[in-house]
């Protein structure tokens, strides 16, 4: 039966024009953050993939906006022999995602590039085309200049405003709630909140004008990420708003979820899997407790819902039965409850829930099914119980891909897509995924991220988000820390030679170099 239906999704797939085999993924990440670029990258090319990058000048970076005349020039050039285009419109209209939320472009700006995509399609038809943008994000707050200078002061109140905005339009306020929006209304200077909405304005309206590159067949596939969200907020309210602008359009052509930085990482993976009329089907189970029913911080949707759309904007299908290509194991927390990895529950003993899950991977590994786990029981790293147990039982390597970094969706973009690709990898390939992955997620975001702050940064009187002099001797410390962590919890993989980095010169994310 299963024979039966993948031929008659091969044979859809032939029918609607399913391409040849793609050689050439040219790729235009949002920044050169290690998690849009290297990340990506590595995990193409360990898979047998051919992907060309602009060069790393023209690339947005957290104090270069990046340069959208210089990107669209260099793509023009490069899409003529390629077999597929991966692109994030933000660095293609803005310059990058960061840049996406400070830019003054004029409209007739935006309008003009957004054209160019047209001309992209027309310079190569041949080429597929797989674009992912994002909602603007709209976050509770936010520190370190990635949004405009007024969010650090006035973004916690920016985003309770538009939060009961939205809760008005949906659900209805209490009087008490009424009188607060009246309160934030006027506590909000209107040269900042003009200024937010104005860009927001800009944004949707390019968004709006990607889809229907969509419609019109421009695009193979559009992945519109809602960037840190809310279950109430401006993001979740445009997010409402844009599923009217796409109401019709097929699961095989446009989706939207949130998350931002898995998305390249997804289209990859998609165009991979489109360029040999594959997909692979997809068994998901979850820990024990609210699993599916989740809705993780940082994001506005149950998380069931969210696992089968990255499942199917991998080019993915999903699998109830036996003999899946992927078993995508979901570690969630037991209340549903996101807390943040750096909290001190997460250093502590062995969970019954936990046990239970690591049991079941256990059971599929045995089984000979490829595993591919999915850490979100916590945001911003790992979960310790689990993986202390996933080492102690000798599975961290024998796991077909593992993900356990920044938000759920973020996970699960990065999960699925290595996990996917794993059976083109050789078993050395797949295990330095694996290890990047443990150092970065386990290692350093779990652990040795909050250790430092404690014992290193704050005590010298360094700052989380500039760590400007501090950056060589913390440089020393992480590589000597992440040493000795791989040495205690995975000692069987030899670590002894990467290298790692602050490549934006904050706390938040490291550079792993193997």
């Amino acid at each position: 039966m299963r024979k039966f239906v993948v031929a008659v999704v091969v044979a859809v797939f032939c029918l609607a024009g399913g391409p040849a085999a793609a050689q050439t993924i040219v790729y235009v990440p949002f920044d050169n953050r290690p998690v849009s670029l290297d990340y990506v990258v590595d995990t193409a090319k360990a898979a047998g993939l051919e992907i060309v990058t602009p060069p790393a000048e023209l690339l947005g970076s957290r104090t270069r906006p990046g340069n959208p005349e210089a990107l669209w020039g260099w793509l023009m050039e490069n899409c003529r022999t390629a077999d597929a285009v991966v692109a994030s419109s933000d660095a293609l209209l803005y310059g990058s995602l960061v840049e996406s939320r400070r830019h003054n472009l004029a409209e007739d700006v935006i309008a003009e590039r957004l054209a160019r995509f047209l001309s992209l399609k027309m310079a190569n038809p041949g080429a597929r085309l797989y674009v992912f943008g994002t909602i603007m994000r709209s976050p509770q707050a936010s520190f370190g200049g990635v949004e405009p200078d007024y969010y650090e002061v006035y973004g916690p109140k920016i985003f309770r405003l538009t939060a009961l905005r939205d809760k008005a339009e949906t659900a209805g306020l209490s009087h008490g709630e009424e009188a607060e929006l009246k309160g934030l209304a006027a506590a909000i200077p209107e040269a900042v909140l003009d200024d937010w909405f104005e860009r927001r304005n800009k944004n949707f309206a390019a968004n709006v004008g990607l889809v229907d590159y969509v419609k019109d067949g421009t695009f193979a596939f559009f992945l519109l990420g809602r960037d840190d969200c809310s279950p109430f907020s401006q993001s979740h309210m445009e997010s409402r708003q844009m599923a009217a602008e796409t109401a019709g359009l097929p699961a095989s052509k446009y989706a939207s979820f949130p998350g931002a930085d898995q998305l390249g990482m997804l289209m990859v993976v998609r165009a991979a899997n489109n360029a040999v009329v594959r997909m692979p089907l997809v068994r998901v189970f979850y820990a024990p407790g609210a699993g599916p029913e989740t809705v993780p911080s940082y994001e506005d949707v149950p998380l069931g819902r969210t696992v089968n759309e990255h499942v199917l904007a991998a080019g993915g299908l999903l699998l109830t039965g036996t003999r899946p290509d992927l078993v995508l194991a979901v570690n969630t927390p037991e209340d549903g409850v996101t807390h943040e990895a750096g909290v001190a529950a997460n250093r502590s003993r062995m969970t019954a829930a936990a046990f239970v899950f690591a049991g079941e991977v256990e059971a599929s590994v045995a089984r000979g099914e490829p595993v591919a786990v999915g850490d979100v029981a916590y945001a911003n790293g790992a979960d310790n119980a689990l993986m202390t147990e996933l080492a102690r039982r000798k599975l961290l390597f024998r796991l077909a891909a593992y993900s356990g970094w920044n938000t759920a969706s973020n996970t699960l973009g990065y999960v699925i897509g290595q996990g996917l690709l794993a059976p083109r990898m050789t078993a050395a390939a797949k295990d330095r995924l694996l290890a990047t992955r443990l150092l970065d997620d386990w290692a350093y975001q779990a652990n040795v991220r909050g250790a430092l702050g404690r014992e290193v940064l704050y005590p010298a009187g360094g700052n989380w988000f500039y760590l400007n002099d501090m950056a060589p001797r913390l440089t020393m410390e992480v590589n000597q820390r992440l040493r000795a962590f791989a040495a205690k919890n995975f000692p069987a993989y030899p670590l002894d030679r990467f290298k790692a980095g602050f490549p934006w010169n904050r706390m938040f994310e490291v550079d792993i170099n193997l």
